[in-house]
């Protein structure tokens, strides 16, 4: 019940966003920390999820950075990132947050490809930033929690504040500590759907996979055939954006909640997704798909309008994304589809979270930094989104709550064991395996999978005894 009144405040928020668009002005925004850099260039744009209901008395009217202490004030935080933000819709924030709260910010760049190991070896040689990102393959958990302070004890960050998605710090939450947090209406998170050429499929009278979706019927097998229509148009014309590497296959197998190792948040543990049928079932229908050749697209192709469905995160309904060089008028999108009519999938997400660093030198500014970066408040979100359209649907994908998203840790579990190309040790079999020759590909990886599965529970259970004896 919370999620839907989430949602429909959101959209109506948003639907207030779309009406004032047109009278909004732009101007030039300065970039220097001298400078407050404008946020909106008319009203103020309220995208909230948060339950009126939430909201107590004491945070009617917070402003989360009135009392800063001075021990906080003129310190530098540096946030650990391979993304240059001043590029970003991020250079708003980054702009304005010294203005705000007193507080210098400095990105520190550490490269995406091996970024935990990284900042390990940075951290050991006694250079330690402040603030991380935990993403996806090499940069997401288990693997950072390795790097991880509790933010419950750092004392300006008070997890009551009703901007932080509960739902979402209890996936981070081990033995009462929180490690990792996102908010609510975050401009920075993961929620994977489908794409596809809404001008292809209109100009062709082709049903789309919004239309699909609208009457209850966007199933796996309803793609293929929007899949295979697409491909009538001549032979320059693609299906799917999957092929060979099945790279996407994750992302659908985790809408229908299985991938090859599993985590439940709630017990902290691990374990093996070999004998699920809902992975052989998921994977038998890609070898089906791939040997009728409609996986067969790619990026480059649907950027040059001759694909009609890719499958990715939310990056792509952003003006800076994917499709920007695509007249956004072209770009549609849906949720990712359930396997079967009468199924409801999952909000197959990327865990996108933040945390602080162990022993870094000043956690509590890094709280308020964490805090400021994460609120969708200090965002441009009208120059954020392809479209308006597109902002409504991100706020719509990404507020569900915990339990109705499935997060996939094949690729930092993999690179536990020494899997250099992470997920692939698990996949590839599957990948390259007959409808009929399925469960015997799976089945042939399941002791890579119980090492995978051994070594990530063993960091779980080394970092809560570490911290046990730590913050005792």
């Amino acid at each position: 019940m919370k999620t839907t009144k989430r949602i429909l405040c959101l959209l109506f928020a948003l639907c207030m966003m779309v009406s004032i668009m047109a009278a909004c002005g732009g101007g030039d925004d300065k970039t220097t920390e001298s400078s407050s850099v404008s946020q909106n260039s008319s009203e103020e744009v309220i995208v909230s999820g948060i339950d009126p209901s939430d909201v107590t008395d004491k945070y009617k009217d917070f402003d989360p950075y009135a009392q800063i202490p001075e021990s906080s004030k003129g310190v530098t935080v540096r946030y650990a990132t391979w993304i240059d933000h001043t590029q970003t819709e991020g250079a708003i924030p980054l702009a304005n947050f010294y203005n705000d709260t007193g507080i210098h910010i400095e990105l520190y760049t550490v490269k995406q490809s091996g970024y935990v190991n990284s900042l390990m070896t940075k951290i050991a040689s006694g250079d330690i930033p402040d603030v991380f990102i935990s993403n996806e393959k090499d940069q997401a958990f288990p693997l950072t929690l390795q790097i991880a302070a509790p933010i419950n004890k750092v004392s300006t960050v008070d997890l009551e504040d009703p901007r932080w998605d509960k739902t979402i710090c209890a996936t981070g939450t081990i033995d009462g500590n929180v490690y990792l947090v996102n908010t609510i209406g975050t401009p920075w998170t993961g929620s994977n759907l489908v794409f596809f050429n809404k001008t292809l499929f209109e100009e062709n009278g082709f049903k789309s996979p919004a239309d699909y979706y609208a009457e209850g019927t966007w199933t796996w097998d309803n793609m293929l055939k929007c899949a295979k229509e697409i491909k009538s148009l001549g032979a320059d014309y693609k299906g799917i954006a999957i092929g060979s590497t099945g790279k996407e296959m994750d992302i659908l197998c985790g809408a229908v909640n299985t991938s090859f190792i599993k985590y439940d948040y709630k017990t902290h543990t691990f374990s093996s997704g070999v004998n699920d049928q809902n992975l052989l079932r998921g994977m038998q229908w890609y070898a089906d798909a791939r040997d009728q050749g409609v996986l067969d697209g790619s990026f480059s192709y649907f950027n040059k309008g001759k694909c009609g469905i890719a499958i990715r995160g939310p990056y792509g309904l952003k003006n800076t994304g994917y499709f920007k060089d695509m007249n956004p008028e072209d770009v549609g999108f849906t949720y990712l589809p359930a396997f079967e009519e009468g199924e409801k999938g999952l909000v197959s997400a990327i865990y996108g979270m933040h945390g602080i660093i162990e022993g870094c030198p000043n956690p509590d500014a890094a709280g308020y930094w964490i805090r400021y970066w994460l609120d969708y408040n200090n965002y441009d979100l009208q120059n954020t989104f392809l479209t308006p359209e597109a902002g409504v649907f991100y706020y719509e994908l990404i507020n569900t709550s915990a339990d109705e998203k499935y997060f996939t840790f094949d690729d930092p579990c993999a690179y536990l064991i020494g899997e250099q190309y992470g997920r692939d040790a698990f996949w590839n079999p599957a990948l390259k395996a007959s409808s009929a020759g399925m469960k015997t590909a799976i089945d042939s990886v399941s002791n890579k999978v119980d090492q995978a599965v051994a070594a990530a529970n063993k960091l779980i259970n080394d970092k809560l005894e570490a911290d046990r004896i730590r913050y005792k």
